[in-house]
């Protein structure tokens, strides 16, 4: 071999290995930063360069870095996983990009143009090199090598997989998780068609000549700790906290820690345990129609989240205030013109469903400058860099002023209620909680694979008016008297159905709050980011 031939291998080996390190950053990444011990980690990093390196083995070089390439365009989402919860990503991660619309999408591309930009230059530079660079020959040449490498390749998969190692092993983790996400979308699918002819059987025990409204709100990243009606050192809900007839539940959990896998929890009698039931039965949405009441969705996010369309469409109105995410005057109070459109009609029995944007992140987007009570806060679409331990303070100041922001929301609501001197009632509930650099781990925002209770402690509050608590008082006792059980939202679909007096078949009188047959949780299970059943606090 001559001296060109011979530095022409040579540097086409250099742009090898610098194409190998960018495919394993993600890996290499994890290595250092991840949440596992040090030896597990080596052997993590040991099996995802062998399975790296393998397809090598019996693939041309160039075709290899390009089929690699596909997994360098998937890499900063592996990363942005790993940066924000020092794991890989999980099954239920990928769900809630894939049922992300694209205003939440947008928000965040937003707020880190510049590194795009370089992440698309990067992109640029990997497959120039590959197209340019690297020859489309085959490393080895022999066909015994090749079928080795295959079948060393097939058989390292096989133990990845039966040892869980598969989990946190870049790419294939996305690939394993990715096959996971879609097997419960096609589960949804599936049971979408078996629901069609569901029926609760549902029907008002002792129908009443009075006009009955029952409200519930689905409230985002709630933290039951931050509202001082709870016991926190701030006055952050200063209204709640003077508002008549209402109970603040003080041991009430959510099942999942994001918002795709609590949602079911929540409107179906679907739970931890027995999560599929989502999958085929119908929500508490339907059975309030069967029971007579005119039904109506209103909110302004999920508006691409199919199973929030199924019920949402099944009501007989459905209000979507879809904007921009990143816009800084989108607040909940905007939905109030289509809730004052429903309760001006003539409608005797109505179950409204308000879906809001709460405290979702970035905070200091849902709510306007009036409340900026604690401040130093976070402004405008800042830098993602500022997410960091030492910016806590600014983090939890902006936090508070959008709690102070729903605290306004929901004492407005109930004044728009009261007015109406109906029987009447409004529950509101926060699809999980989320984490502000509370504990050593300094973990923050939520769906992580480290949860703390501040994942899953959420506030529930539940609100009568003057002419319920006289209709039925036995169940306005009975909410004040379970206020303090430990309780989940496995118990919202049947309380909801017994707080208007309605029953079915199988409703159960133990998971109701307004009874006082309430049995509360001796063990309270939870669905992790894999969608694996836990124990939960």
């Amino acid at each position: 071999m001559n001296d060109k031939k011979r530095n022409g291998t040579k540097k086409e080996y250099g742009w090898m290995i610098v194409l190998s390190v960018i495919v394993l950053l993600p890996n290499i990444f994890l290595l250092f930063y991840g949440n596992e011990a040090l030896p597990s980690a080596l052997l993590i990093f040991a099996f995802s360069c062998l399975l790296y390196l393998l397809p090598g083995l019996f693939l041309r070089k160039r075709v290899f870095f390009i089929i690699q390439g596909i997994f360098v365009l998937l890499a900063p989402l592996e990363a942005a996983h790993i940066y924000l919860n020092r794991m890989p990503a999980t099954a239920a991660f990928l769900l809630s990009i894939i049922d992300t619309n694209q205003e939440e999408s947008f928000e965040l591309l937003s707020a880190i143009k510049f590194p795009i930009v370089i992440l698309l230059l990067f992109w640029a530079f990997y497959f120039l090199i590959t197209l340019v660079r690297i020859k489309n020959a085959c490393l080895f040449k022999s066909q015994r090598t090749k079928r080795t490498g295959a079948i060393l390749f097939a058989g390292m998969l096989i133990i990845a997989y039966a040892t869980g190692y598969i989990r946190n092993v870049y790419p294939y983790d996305l690939i394993f998780r990715t096959c996971q996400v879609f097997a419960a979308k096609k589960e949804i699918k599936e049971g979408r068609e078996k629901m069609k002819d569901f029926k609760f059987n549902a029907f008002k025990k002792d129908p009443i000549d009075e006009k009955e409204v029952y409200v519930f709100v689905i409230g985002e990243t709630g933290r039951y700790s931050s509202y001082s009606i709870n016991g926190y050192g701030r006055n952050t809900s200063p209204l709640l906290a003077k508002t008549k007839s209402l109970v603040s539940y003080t041991d009430f959990y959510s099942e999942a820690n994001i918002t795709t896998s609590s949602l079911p929890v929540i409107l179906t009698r679907a739970s931890a345990g027995d999560y599929e039931r989502s999958y085929v039965e119908k929500s508490f949405v339907d059975a309030f129609g069967e029971a007579g009441f005119k039904t109506c969705w209103i909110a302004d996010q999920s508006a691409n989240n199919k199973f929030i369309r199924r019920i949402a469409g099944d009501a007989d109105r459905e209000y979507f205030r879809v904007t921009d995410f990143s816009d800084t005057a989108n607040f909940d109070e905007q939905l109030w013109p289509y809730l004052d459109d429903v309760l001006a009609g003539n409608d005797r029995k109505m179950l409204i469903v308000i879906h809001t944007l709460g405290s979702h992140f970035r905070y200091n987007y849902r709510y306007p400058a009036s409340f900026e009570v604690f401040k130093p806060s976070l402004k405008g679409a800042f830098d993602y860099a500022l997410i960091s331990a030492k910016n806590k303070e600014l983090f939890i100041n902006t936090y508070d002023n959008s709690i102070l922001y729903t605290d306004f929301f929901l004492a407005g609501t109930i004044r728009k209620i009261e007015r109406l001197q109906a029987v009447s009632a409004l529950v509101y509930v926060a699809d999980h909680g989320e984490n502000l650099f509370d504990t050593e781990e300094n973990i923050v925002f939520h769906g992580g694979s480290e949860y703390t209770p501040y994942d899953f402690h959420v506030p529930f509050f539940v609100w009568t008016s003057d002419k319920y608590n006289s209709r039925y008082p036995f169940k306005a006792e009975n909410l004040l008297r379970n206020k303090d059980k430990r309780l989940s939202t496995d118990y919202i679909f049947y309380s909801m159905l017994d707080m208007a007096d309605i029953t079915f078949p199988g409703q159960i009188m133990a998971r109701s709050i307004v009874s006082d047959s309430l049995r509360e949780d001796s063990i309270r299970y939870i669905i992790n980011t894999n969608m694996e059943v836990m124990e939960g606090f």
